[in-house]
This record gives structure tokens, C-alpha cells and sequence, in this order.
């Protein structure tokens, strides 16, 4: 008796999956994707009372590209540490450590200069109380520490700029890479490594605050907000270009490629849609730790198999 078992996969569309997009369109902190923002300090805290939301227009500050847009504004009181916003991100460990080591952070903002730093991202210190944030704006360029700062000074205060930070800590070597609307700024190495504490995430990261005394701190109007798990390669960051009034874009969304089955005299044949373009046909003998293997003699998007005794498994993957 002649045994088929079939199973398909696709591994097609972007290396990265957007876990997280807030727009504040809606003048609150509801998410366009995953879950919504929190005041740092609770419902009625410092930060809920001073975050503002409105337009462009409404706040007197440049349009992006010409086109009102819906923003909120961060306070930019300096020696509060109860300033923040909560952010879920949604991300399960990876990179082979306990934390979460590979992602992408995308803001489209617009900074008021404050004469020094001003923190962007708290990651180490989930109460934020014992050490600095963790990822800042300074003068026209963005990082932390040592090292950190290396830029063309494209992040200029007092005007609108999509930035990027990709983070890879499972890298060799582990790595921040830094783009400002759509132009590369660093290959960010220095302090970076597996788990990092001022790196890699934890179940949250806090935006926009800066650990005690919280001295680099600035008022900030955000559009858009974006974090996705893995690291967005050079090419994507730099597709991405600069900010807009439309918020950060979405990837689209890819369908899986399916396989179709069907006998034919002497055993079966094996096709998929004529759209699924760039996939390769692999089976495997077990699921059990596979060893997947591409199929040789496919035609376009089919492949006639010969009868046989052995179950096989068959999926589409796109590289």
C-alpha cells in the first residue's frame, strides 16, 4: 500500500513581525497593533496628566510632509521619575538567551531641544528607578554610552525624522544598527551583547523615561511608534525613509502558499498557485527532527512523484 502524508508551510514575507504600532489617532493610548500603552504611574498619575494630544496644527509644530498630523505630547519635565509610558511589546525571547535579543524599534518624532539628552527608551530598570534609560536623543544623533553616539547628526531637534534601532544581541557581533530617515548612522557595537541588561528586552520596556534623578529628559510630539521582533536588515531600514503623516507603514500581509494534491496514472501530482513566486518544494521522511530537502524534477509550480512505500512529508518554503 502506498503511503502520502502531506504537510505545508511558508516561510515567505518579511524576516520580522510588527508585535506592536501605536498611531494615536484616536487621542489615547490604544494600539493599532497588539496592546495598548500605559501611563507608567497608573490612571491619573503625573504622566496622564501632563501628555497632551492633538494635531499638528494644534500644537503649532511643522506638518509631516506637508500633511496635519495626530500626535502625542510627551512632557519634558526634567528630576520626574514617573514619567513614562508602559510598552508591551509582545515579543517571546529569542536569539538563544532568556531575554529578548533580536527586534526593531521605528519612531516617526520630533524632539524640542533641551540642551543635552533626552531619554527615548527605559529598558533595564522596569521600576525605573535604578539607573538611566537606556537608549537617548543627543544633539542630532541617538544611542547610549560610549561608543553610542556615532551619527551623521541627522537627528535634528525641532523637526520631524523616522529613526531606527535594530537591535541584534545574538549577532556576531552583536549589534544596534541605526538608521534617520532612511540613511544609516552606525553599526552600534560597543557595551552589546547576549541578554545585555541595557539591550535586550525585558516582558516591557518604558518609553520616554529616564531612571532617578531624571535629568535627560525633553518634551517630544510622537506620530508613530513601531517595534517589531527580529532585526530589520539594512535594505528595509533603508526603504523605510522618512517620517510620515500616515504613521510608520505596515508590512503587508503574505499569504501561505498552499499545496494541492491530486492522482494521476502511475502516482500524484503536487501543485501550488502560479503567484507563489520563489518557493521551494522540500520533503522530509519524519517531523520528528526533519530533514527537510528540496524535491528535484518541479516544473513551474508542480512536480509529478512516483508511487512509493515510504510516508513522506512535503512542505513550501520561501527563503
Amino acid at each position: 500500500t502506498n503511503s502520502w502524508e502531506f504537510t505545508s508551510t511558508s516561510a515567505g514575507g518579511p524576516n520580522t513581525v510588527v508585535t506592536g504600532q501605536w498611531d494615536f489617532d484616536q487621542g489615547d493610548l490604544k494600539a493599532t497593533v497588539g496592546r495598548a500603552l500605559e501611563y507608567f504611574d497608573g490612571p491619573g498619575g503625573v504622566t496622564e496628566t501632563k501628555t497632551e494630544f492633538g494635531t499638528t496644527t494644534d500644537f503649532a509644530i511643522d506638518d509631516i510632509n506637508g500633511a496635519p498630523a495626530h500626535v502625542i505630547k510627551v512632557p519634558g519635565d526634567f528630576g520626574d521619575g514617573r514619567i513614562g509610558y508602559k510598552m508591551y511589546h509582545g515579543i517571546a525571547p529569542n536569539g538563544g538567551g532568556l531575554l529578548v535579543n533580536q527586534y526593531t524599534l521605528i519612531m516617526d518624532i520630533y524632539v524640542v531641544d533641551n540642551g543635552g539628552a533626552a531619554a527615548l527608551l527605559q529598558i533595564s530598570s522596569l521600576d525605573n528607578s535604578d539607573d538611566d534609560g537606556d537608549l537617548f536623543w543627543n544633539q542630532g544623533n541617538f544611542g547610549q554610552g560610549s561608543g553610542g553616539y556615532n551619527g551623521t547628526g541627522a537627528f535634528t531637534a525641532g523637526a520631524w525624522h523616522r529613526m531606527i534601532a535594530a537591535y541584534d544581541m545574538a549577532g556576531t557581533p552583536p549589534v544596534v544598527t541605526k538608521y534617520v530617515d532612511g540613511l544609516k548612522q552606525d553599526d552600534w557595537t560597543a557595551n552589546q551583547f547576549l541578554d545585555a541588561p541595557r539591550r535586550a528586552l525585558q516582558a516591557y520596556a518604558i518609553l520616554f523615561a529616564d531612571g532617578v534623578p531624571s535629568d535627560e529628559r525633553s518634551t517630544m510630539y510622537v506620530n508613530s511608534i513601531q517595534i517589531r521582533s527580529g532585526k530589520l536588515s539594512d535594505a528595509e531600514m533603508e526603504a523605510l525613509g522618512g517620517p510620515s503623516a500616515a504613521g510608520i507603514p505596515l508590512p503587508p500581509v503574505v499569504s501561505a502558499a498552499a499545496i494541492s494534491v491530486s492522482l494521476v496514472s502511475g502516482g500524484v501530482l503536487l501543485s501550488w498557485p502560479g503567484s507563489a513566486v520563489g518557493y521551494t518544494l522540500e520533503a522530509a521522511s519524519t517531523l520528528t527532527n526533519p530533514n527537510w530537502q528540496a524535491v528535484n524534477g518541479v516544473v513551474g509550480t508542480s512536480v509529478k512523484l512516483s508511487s512509493g512505500n515510504n510516508a513522506q512529508f512535503f512542505r513550501l518554503r520561501k527563503p
